[in-house]
């Protein structure tokens, strides 16, 4: 790889990034075997499809992703070849802001609502030798033409369900129904998605939703110890509920830091530059070639000052961590990717091998974490004021009478 540099402006350069054809074959290659087991084409098994229908299918998207990645190569080592760009990013201030963080009270109807909502993830069918109702699962025997009947069991609780199946209602087991519908092709069973016409279901089972009810034997099966009741599990319920709000709390009062650090440091970010993130986000996002270029205009007017945000907080970041000397050994990026993996449901031994030590991918996450550290020093040296909770009704304005109204109107014209 080259790279030139042609200054334009005070705060602006052209950076030009050559790559031989050895190095895009090798990057071609990379790819091709990072992707080999995930592609599935019909009559090879994973990991064995010829390289030229590999290619053949997903070539333009493999360029695409080795355009982006040169490109972050190259803004990279442009950077680092570039001591008047560290001077342009000079800190101003990032010391002593002041937020607000709003208090974070937990309310009797919130834990109603949350154990409510826990009852009915743990609700259990039960049959009942009665006529079908709204809210009820009923089991049937599907019949299509000539072919074996089809077990399933239909809610009358979805309403997706209760669009075709209304009929259902009312019925009892052993009751045959003829239904006439066009289903469509993303109908949640995939049974009938796209069928059309007229189809019989025979009831097997009436069964009733039953919820749980709060007692020892609920709590038992929820791996409870003896003796829990339910005042325990409603102050579990709350802790839980208190520290969800905590976290959002948190993550509020970093994004107002953010914004106080980015207007404190202005930086002129180039505009190609600008472009291409947010070229590159979109891309990641939606599917171009599925959305007219007006909407992708549009949409990229809406996403730029977002973009802008990030790539300035980036910048500072990243000099408030070399300012601070702050480092992140190879072991914290791990311990990070592992937490990351678990988030999403996988368990974290992929994590070595999705964020393989010196690759890219560890080292966006290295950067990341040590953008964490930094806004983490930013917030320790910030002025944070707890606001009270204040709760607001429809009616606080209407009970205010004139003279409370005209006091308001004075004090807020002086």
């Amino acid at each position: 790889m080259s790279i030139s540099i042609e200054k334009q402006g005070s705060c602006s350069v052209i950076v030009k990034g050559e790559f031989s054809a050895d190095e895009i074959e090798t990057k071609m290659a990379e790819l091709i075997k990072k992707y080999s087991k995930q592609i599935r084409v019909p009559g090879f098994r994973p990991g064995k499809v010829p390289k030229s229908i590999i290619l053949s299918r997903y070539g333009d998207a493999f360029k695409d992703e080795i355009r982006q990645e040169f490109l972050s190569e190259t803004v990279k080592e442009s950077i680092e070849k570039m001591p008047e760009l560290e001077k342009a990013i000079y800190m101003d201030e990032y010391d002593g802001f002041e937020v607000e963080r709003n208090e974070v009270p937990v309310k009797d109807e919130e834990i109603d609502a949350a154990i409510e909502d826990i009852l009915v993830r743990n609700t259990s069918l039960e049959e009942r030798s009665r006529p079908a109702q709204k809210g009820d699962y009923v089991e049937v025997k599907f019949f299509e033409g000539d072919n074996e009947p089809i077990p399933m069991i239909i809610s009358l609780d979805d309403p997706e369900y209760l669009n075709f199946f209304d009929t259902l209602v009312g019925k009892s087991a052993g009751d045959k129904v003829e239904i006439e519908a066009d289903f469509p092709d993303n109908f949640p069973d995939r049974r009938l998605q796209g069928k059309s016409g007229k189809f019989t279901f025979e009831i097997t089972k009436v069964l009733e939703q039953v919820k749980p009810e709060l007692n020892s034997e609920f709590f038992t099966k929820m791996g409870k110890p003896d003796g829990y009741t339910e005042q325990d599990f409603r102050k579990e319920v709350a802790e839980y509920i208190r520290q969800q709000k905590t976290t959002n709390a948190d993550n509020e009062i970093r994004e107002k830091i953010i914004e106080e650090l980015v207007k404190a440091n202005p930086i002129d970010i180039p505009k190609k530059y600008l472009d291409a993130r947010v070229k590159k986000y979109i891309s990641e996002q939606w599917d171009i070639s599925k959305i007219e270029q007006d909407e992708v205009i549009k949409l990229s007017a809406e996403i730029e000052p977002i973009i802008k945000k990030q790539i300035a907080y980036e910048f500072i970041a990243e000099k408030i961590a070399e300012v601070e000397k702050i480092e992140v050994s190879d072991d914290e990026v791990l311990d990070f990717a592992r937490n990351l993996i678990v988030s999403m449901g996988y368990s974290p031994d992929l994590a070595e091998e999705i964020y393989k030590t010196g690759s890219e991918e560890f080292e966006r996450l290295r950067d990341r974490i040590k953008r964490d550290k930094a806004l983490d020093i930013v917030i320790s040296r910030s002025k944070i004021t707890v606001k009270p909770f204040e709760e607001k009704t429809v009616s606080d304005n209407s009970e205010k009478n004139e003279d409370e109204k005209k006091s308001e109107n004075t004090e807020n014209n002086e």
